[in-house]
């Protein structure tokens, strides 16, 4: 709180004439109000609570399919948005078709809502994305969360980036804003699904639906190590190929037996050699699997293929060839069959992304941080989904980190802080400025617009999807 002398303009508190010092000199250009200064200041000082609820969350285990564990963290979660104001909903996951998975099921959906109450009729309307769940099931051995002195300011774990750090992000930039009272100016849907490392399948209904209704989206996945942010992303598609065969004991193998595991391994080497780098086409057998016994031959084999593509036409184009690899008759006396869907639509760059980063790198320097670089990525989010039915989506604003998906998950821990200032101020902005007047021009957009910039070269676009690329 500022203290007031006798006929004097009120005075900075001491942390936040702190926060002014510290700013770099060219800040002193920069448009920056007092309020969102004091907005970083509070933010900040939750730091050490932040990471310490990054360590609990991430020690608490929520593969995507430990649905136990995510019917317990859901409700968590819900509870820090409950308090906030949110009416929050916890809605049981339907069942799944699922390759292996008879009755398949997920954990829950948390879908909380928080409308405005200052000049409701003209309120933006934003919708938050983010996932509870991880690619780290109950049988791994990566289940707590660690730091290492040689790589001092990095909290490790399952989920740390992807994403619990991004939950915690979201939650503490929505948490200032309710206590500035600038939650009251826009109506806000969080929308947390508990099957995004399997593609949304059973949430991507509910996201569509939601995104409609919404005017901009905002996704909290991790920004890469260095704050870089996806401009762009390519689609990705995941299919299951099973083979049969006939089993016999090995003495018979010549006469009696067709090998599974032989035809799986002629596919495999033939999905492989569909990758094309040049044209971002990426295809990856995660896992292989098949057969009984050293001395059986094998009568069934599977494996699990993962599909990245930058163009949609490359997305049916690389159906079409795993189909027909399907089809081929590699071993006689077997058969395969092939499951699969392409579950994330690319995500080109747009005018309005291009608006939203370009605020979020502005933003970011008149805080005192490090702006964030445009790159595309070949990873995917649930954002892929919000802008394919025409929500213009913000993603990357969850911490800085690394190692998705490997046993080197890490945040970056003061980005937990950073981050969430920075989200707080731009939700702030954004429910404060004028929607845009030209036709056709989405409500809720920057006026003027803020210019995107970039320290990296930017390649030759691929048709008009791969403007920035990354590391």
């Amino acid at each position: 709180m500022g203290v007031r002398g006798a006929g004097r303009a009120p005075l900075m508190s001491l942390p936040l004439a702190l926060a002014f010092a510290a700013l770099p000199v060219a800040l002193a250009r920069a448009q920056l109000a007092a309020e969102d200064l004091e907005l970083r200041v509070a933010i900040e000082e939750r730091q050490p609570e932040m990471a310490t609820t990054l360590a609990d969350w991430v020690g608490r285990n929520t593969g995507t399919w430990n649905t136990s564990g995510l019917e317990a963290f859901a409700p968590l979660v819900g509870a820090q948005l409950a308090m906030l104001g949110f009416e929050v909903k916890i809605e049981p996951s339907a069942p799944l078709e699922y390759p292996d998975r008879k009755d398949a099921r997920v954990g829950p959906l948390v879908v909380a809502e928080r409308h405005a109450t200052q000049s409701p009729e003209s309120a933006r309307h934003f919708l938050l994305l983010g996932h509870l769940d991880t690619v780290f099931e109950l049988d791994s051995p990566f289940q707590s969360f660690s730091t290492d002195p040689n790589e001092p300011g990095k909290g490790f774990g399952p989920g740390a980036s992807d994403m619990k750090g991004g939950l915690l992000v979201l939650v503490y930039a929505l948490r200032a804003l309710a206590e500035s009272g600038d939650l009251a100016r826009a109506d806000v849907t969080v929308l947390l699904n508990s099957d995004e490392e399997i593609g949304s399948l059973g949430s991507r209904e509910r996201i569509e639906a939601e995104a409609r209704k919404a005017q901009l989206g905002f996704v909290f996945e991790a920004a890469r190590e260095g704050g870089e942010m996806a401009r762009s992303r390519g689609g990705a598609g995941q299919f299951h190929l099973a083979v049969e065969g006939v089993a016999a004991h090995v003495s018979n193998a010549a006469t009696e037996g067709h090998s599974a595991i032989v035809a799986i391994a002629k596919k495999v080497l033939a999905v492989e050699s569909l990758s094309d780098f040049d044209r971002g086409i990426l295809l990856n057998v995660g896992t292989i699997a098949g057969g009984t016994k050293r001395n059986i031959v094998p009568d069934h084999a599977n494996a699990w293929i993962d599909l990245r593509y930058d163009e949609p036409a490359e997305g049916e184009e690389m159906r079409a060839k795993l189909e027909a690899i399907a089809r081929a008759t590699d071993v006689p006396g077997t058969r395969a069959t092939l499951w699969g869907q392409l579950h994330r639509p690319p995500k080109p760059a747009t005018p309005e992304v291009d608006q939203l980063l370009a605020l979020q790198q502005k933003l970011a320097r008149e805080l005192g941080y490090p702006a964030p670089d445009p790159v595309h990525s070949a990873a995917v989010t649930d954002g892929s989904l919000t802008a394919a039915v025409g929500l213009p989506t913000l993603d990357s604003l969850g911490v800085r980190g690394g190692g998705a998906h490997t046993e080197r998950d890490f945040a970056v821990l003061q980005s937990l802080s950073e981050r969430a200032a920075i989200a707080a101020v731009l939700l702030r902005r954004l429910a404060r400025t004028p929607a845009s007047a030209g036709p056709g021009d989405p409500p809720g957009l920057p006026v003027p617009p803020a210019k995107l910039e970039s320290s990296r070269p930017s390649p030759a676009v691929i048709a008009g999807s791969r403007p920035v690329v990354g590391p």
